[in-house]
């Protein structure tokens, strides 16, 4: 049934916003990834691949959003 999760939008949703939190939280989402990537490897489950790479996807959002922030907070001079 991963064929049908993976078409769910919701169910995508729910994995980019669990790291989302964990960003807001101050996680290290890079060790995050990296335990979820070291899951997936041992685990061979083909839905714990999925959530890597949709928060592998996610991760790229975020960085993107740190980079506005970053040049939001800088003063102009």
């Amino acid at each position: 049934m991963l064929w049908l999760k993976k078409l769910n939008f919701m169910e995508t949703a729910k994995l980019e916003m669990e790291l989302m939190k964990a960003f807001e939280a101050g996680d290290n989402l890079d060790a995050k990834l990296q335990s979820q990537a070291d899951l997936a490897a041992s685990t061979n489950d083909p839905e714990q691949a999925w959530k890597l790479e949709v928060w592998t996807k996610m991760l790229v959002r975020i960085r993107k959003m740190q980079t506005m922030m970053d040049g939001e907070s800088q003063p102009k001079s």
